[in-house]
Parts: structure tokens; C-alpha cells; sequence
């Protein structure tokens, strides 16, 4: 634990009959971080409790000794002589021995540690997480954040552990120590790290992945060169289809025994620090380098997804980027959502309107929490059906049918191979739509059919390989709704309320929803969209095309009679709003 001194001269001497004492009080540092997990693997949302290369201890509180209400105060020192030889020249040395405590603080935990700096803080309170939506890191030790984990900060180490819930986060602890320092064996007041606790050196320099949620998280912290090896078929953004296809990124595919995938591991060897799985150990290595992430899990808000990406910025001392970007997507969700609503109740915005998110191939209707969010967030309402199973099943496709009358927005999640071929005819087909007539999401004046797939990859085509690989279409949607909950909103109000974007679309930012009513195609791209999506995350354009809109949206929400099938069409006040917009 650290301590700081200072220095109190009584006010009742001359400086050269001072009554000094020197006080040594012990500082407290404590994090509380609890973040949640959802399955990672985007093709599921049912928890499977059954995880043996997981910790599977129960929670319990950290020592009462290493609890920041609950540090003692240190012994206070013996007074200094009050004699005439305490004079300015001890004063002021005793002033510059107290320097170099405080200059230790301030040192880069991007580098390693060195001779010089062993003992130097490097998780000062600047560069912990926030155990909320602030952007300002946490001044205790021991943070909690939420209900998903929580970090005990030392000088030189972290200790984070995952909380076990009924939403599917399993137990697991990770000691995470500053490189160059000693591996820790004991907190500071020498009781026992976690059992099974991994251990890992920070921030890790090479991560292997197959999970498409950790490529949206690793791009947004500006950790895209960590990545040493991925799955082509899980990548979307363009600048890791680049390093995948030139050989920067070394590439293989998880098949049905995972032989390729492992070899792979096994062939990068020592560049590899950590690999990053899902509760269903999808591209595992079943080694003291997993880590168990989790974004998707059906029981998440949709920000509590977003505020996962706190639990990866653990391994790359990225607390305070991850902190402040969350900060930043509260902020602007909780405007948006808060807009719609008193457009709402200024009719502005009508009331009643419904939404369900359906998988025609399975005939079921999802209830995932954070997929209520969405809708609520947007002004509809989350449709819920009473004939389904647990599993959101219908009985058959009739009744499935019969249901559907119910829901304007249709969300569609069915299943198709290649998204960028998939139209209309296609989507309605699988649906069973093209057999009814009644349905009001299928009447541009009542409702809307969108799918997930506005954005999609090229399936890297120039991936070969005996491992079962067949090209696959990526989408964004399982890359980067968790990183980007704002853009999914703004997405789906643009077309659940209104005609047109406010402002032009920025490229490079990407878009979650297509409209199949208006038979609205897939955007492909590609390793050759590399510099536009990079300027875009670099230039921050994403974020300035959502401040631009803001402004003019709630113009419009404001002062128009909307219909969800007319969408607003206000053509005059939307130009004379975009002329504002851009003088200003």
C-alpha cells in the first residue's frame, strides 16, 4: 500500500523554533468494477451453465483487511526536535526527500516496469475503471462495477474477478500484475489470492480470437495491433480483413474438432498471450491463457453489453479509455430514448405501436433483454407472446402467423447464407409472410420488416484451407452493436419515425438495420474500405454524425405529427433544418 507524508509546522513558533511532525497516513485503494457477460458466439442465447475450464468459486467479498472502509490509519512518527537547529535548510530537505513519492506516481503503465520504477503506482486513480457511467476512475481500491465484476488495485497488480449470476456469468478470477514487476503471491496484507486464479502480465501484447464481439471491443480501445489471430469468418471490420488477407494476422477457422485452430496457437507459440472464448469455450485452447468473455448473454441490458467492454480494457490497462467511451454512449443513448419519450407525450411521436424480434426459420419470437431495450428506447413496445415455450418457440408455423398480426416492427433474424443475396422475396418467403395478407408490418403505412444485415463482410474469399471453411459473410451487427448502442438506436429510429438521415450518413460508420419493405440492400465491404472506416473511427466521425443529428431530430420530433408509416415526411422544415444545421 502506498503511503504519503506531510509535513505541519505549528503556527504558534517562528520557523525557527518550528513544533514539525511528520505524519504518515496510509492511502486506500479500491475498485469496485462488475461488468456483465453474453455469450460471445453470435449464433446463441441460452446459457449453458457446464463450463469445467472455468473457476467455478462462489462469490465472496474481498478481505476485510484489503477493503478501502476499512484501512487503518499509521502510527504517527515521533515529533521532530523543537530545537533552534530545526531551521529552513531541514525544512526544505525534508520538502525534497518527500519528491520523488510524489513523482513516482505519474509513470506510463503502457511500458513495463523498469529498475527505477518497481515501486512506482501504476494504477493511480486516473487509470482505474469507473464503477459506473462516469468518466472519472474510481479513488478506491476496490471497485465494483455493477453486477458483472470487480478489481482490487495494488501498486503493481489487479485483481479482477467475475461474479457468478443467473444470467450465465461464471466465476473466475484473473491476477493481472505490471510487466517487469514480480508475480504477485498474496494481496498486500498477505492473505491468499483467489484460488485457480490465471495470471497474466499487462497489458497482453497478442490475443487470439474467433469471436466477432472481441474484433468490435479491441477496434474501438485502438487495440486493433494486439490481435495476432482470428477466424475469417467471424471478421467485418475492414482493417482486420487487411491484416487477415496480407499475413499481418495470422487467419484459421474454427472447424468441427478445432485441430486447425489449435495448431494455429500452437504455431504463433510465445506471440500469443491470451485467448479470448465464450462460456461455450468457442475457439478455446484449454490452457492458463483463456479468458472468458461474454457480451451477449440474453439477461444484459443493451448497456450493460456496452459496459463489458470494461472487463477486456482489464488486460490492456485501458480503464480509463473503456470508461470515458462508455460514459460517452450512456450519454447519448439516455438523449435519444429521452427524446422519443417526450415526443411521445407531446404526440409528437404516436403510442402503440409494437415491436418483435423473430426467427422465421425457428418459428420464435426472442425476449433477450437487451432486445427490449432497443424497442423501448425507440418508442415501440416489445411484443411478447403467450403461446411460445420457454424458448420462444410457437407450436407451428400457423400460429406463429396468427401472432404476428400483433407486431408493426418485425425484426427479422432468420438465418441466411449469404445476406448480400438475400432480398425481399427471400426474406418474406422464410418468414411465411408471402402467405398472408393481413400483417401490418407488411403495409409501409403500419409497420416495417428490417433485418440485421445492412453491413456485411465479403467472407474473405481468398482464405484456403483444408479445415471445412466455406466463405462467410460477417456482420457488423455481431461486431459492433455492443461497441456502438447510440448508432443501433439512431438506426432504427431514423426508420421506425422518419424518412430520411437528418445529415448525411458518415462512411466508414456503420449501419445495423435494412429495410425489407423497400427491398433495401446489403452494404459489403471490404479489406479495400480500410482507410475510410479508419479516418472514420480516428476522426471520431461516427460520434459527430450523432451530435449533428441530435439537434435536428428533436426539431422535428418536436414539431411534427408523425406516423410510422409516413415517417415524418416534413421535406420543407427537413431542408430548411439541414441549411441551419450545416451554417452553424
Amino acid at each position: 500500500m502506498n503511503a504519503f507524508y506531510s509535513l505541519s509546522l505549528s503556527p504558534r513558533s517562528p520557523l525557527t523554533d518550528a513544533s514539525a511532525t511528520l505524519r504518515g497516513e496510509r492511502g486506500t485503494r479500491g475498485v469496485r468494477a462488475n461488468l456483465r457477460h453474453t455469450p460471445a458466439s453470435h449464433t446463441r442465447e441460452l446459457y449453458n451453465p457446464s463450463n469445467e475450464n472455468v473457476d467455478t468459486f462462489r462469490f465472496t467479498p474481498p478481505p476485510s483487511s484489503i477493503h478501502p472502509s476499512r484501512h487503518t490509519r499509521a502510527r504517527r512518527a515521533p515529533p521532530l526536535s523543537t530545537s533552534p537547529e530545526m531551521t529552513l535548510a531541514t525544512f526544505v530537505f525534508l520538502l525534497l526527500a518527500s519528491a520523488p513519492l510524489a513523482r513516482a506516481v505519474d509513470v506510463d503503465n503502457q511500458a513495463c516496469a523498469t529498475a527505477g520504477t518497481q515501486s512506482a503506482d501504476f494504477f493511480p486513480s486516473t487509470r482505474r475503471v469507473s464503477p459506473n457511467a462516469s468518466v472519472t476512475g474510481s479513488a478506491d481500491a476496490f471497485v465494483e462495477v455493477g453486477r458483472l465484476f470487480d478489481v482490487y488495485y495494488s501498486r503493481s497488480f489487479k485483481v479482477v474477478r467475475v461474479k457468478e449470476d443467473a444470467d450465465g456469468l461464471t466465476a473466475a478470477s484473473y491476477v493481472l500484475y505490471q510487466c517487469g514487476t514480480p508475480t504477485p503471491t498474496t494481496y498486500d496484507n498477505g492473505t491468499a489470492l483467489p484460488t485457480n486464479a490465471k495470471f497474466f502480465s499487462v497489458p497482453v501484447q497478442g490475443v487470439a480470437t474467433a469471436l466477432s464481439t472481441v474484433i468490435g471491443v479491441l477496434e474501438q480501445l485502438g487495440l486493433r495491433d494486439k490481435l495476432k489471430l482470428v477466424d475469417p469468418s467471424s471478421v467485418h471490420a475492414p482493417c482486420v480483413q487487411a491484416l487477415e488477407e496480407n499475413n499481418t494476422i495470422a487467419a484459421s477457422h474454427i472447424s468441427s474438432n478445432s485441430a486447425y485452430w489449435h495448431q494455429a496457437i500452437n504455431n504463433l507459440g510465445s506471440s500469443i498471450d491470451m485467448i479470448v472464448t465464450d462460456p461455450w469455450n468457442t475457439g478455446y485452447s484449454n490452457s492458463a491463457k483463456d479468458v472468458v468473455f461474454d457480451n451477449t448473454a440474453a439477461g444484459l441490458s443493451m448497456l450493460e453489453r456496452t459496459e463489458k467492454m470494461k472487463f477486456l480494457a482489464m488486460f490492456f490497462n485501458k480503464e480509463a479509455e473503456a470508461s470515458a467511451y462508455y460514459a460517452d454512449q450512456v450519454e447519448r443513448w439516455t438523449y435519444m430514448s429521452s427524446m422519443i419519450a417526450a415526443a411521445q407525450g407531446r404526440g409528437g411521436v404516436p403510442t402503440g405501436y409494437t415491436c418483435g424480434w423473430v426467427d422465421g426459420g425457428l418459428n420464435r419470437i426472442s425476449s433477450a433483454k437487451y432486445k427490449r431495450d432497443i424497442c423501448e428506447a425507440a418508442g415501440l413496445t416489445m411484443w411478447e407472446s403467450t403461446v411460445t415455450n420457454s424458448a420462444g418457440q410457437y407450436p407451428d408455423r400457423a400460429t406463429f402467423l396468427a401472432d404476428m398480426v400483433n407486431v408493426n416492427v418485425v425484426i427479422d433474424e432468420t438465418y441466411a447464407t449469404s445476406p448480400s443475396t438475400y432480398d425481399k422475396t427471400d426474406a418474406f418467403a422464410a418468414l411465411g409472410f408471402d402467405t398472408v395478407s393481413n400483417l401490418p408490418s407488411d403495409d409501409p403505412r403500419t409497420g416495417l420488416v428490417l433485418r440485421l444485415d445492412k453491413h456485411t463482410s465479403d467472407g474473405d474469399t481468398t482464405y484456403a484451407h483444408a479445415d471445412e471453411y466455406s466463405a462467410r459473410e460477417g456482420l457488423t451487427w455481431f461486431e459492433d452493436q455492443m461497441v456502438h448502442p447510440a448508432l443501433v438506436l439512431q438506426d432504427l429510429i431514423r426508420l421506425s419515425w422518419l424518412n430520411t438521415f437528418i445529415t448525411p450518413v458518415q462512411e466508414g460508420c456503420p449501419r445495423f438495420f435494412r429495410d425489407m419493405n423497400n427491398n433495401d440492400t446489403v452494404i459489403k465491404t471490404t479489406a479495400a474500405d480500410c482507410p475510410t472506416w479508419d479516418r472514420a473511427r480516428a476522426e471520431k466521425l461516427c460520434l459527430a454524425q450523432l451530435t449533428s443529428q441530435r439537434t435536428t431530430v428533436a426539431s422535428l420530433l418536436g414539431a411534427s405529427s408523425a406516423n410510422i408509416g409516413a415517417r415524418l415526411v416534413v421535406s420543407c422544415v427537413l431542408a430548411v433544418i439541414i441549411s441551419m444545421t450545416a451554417m452553424a
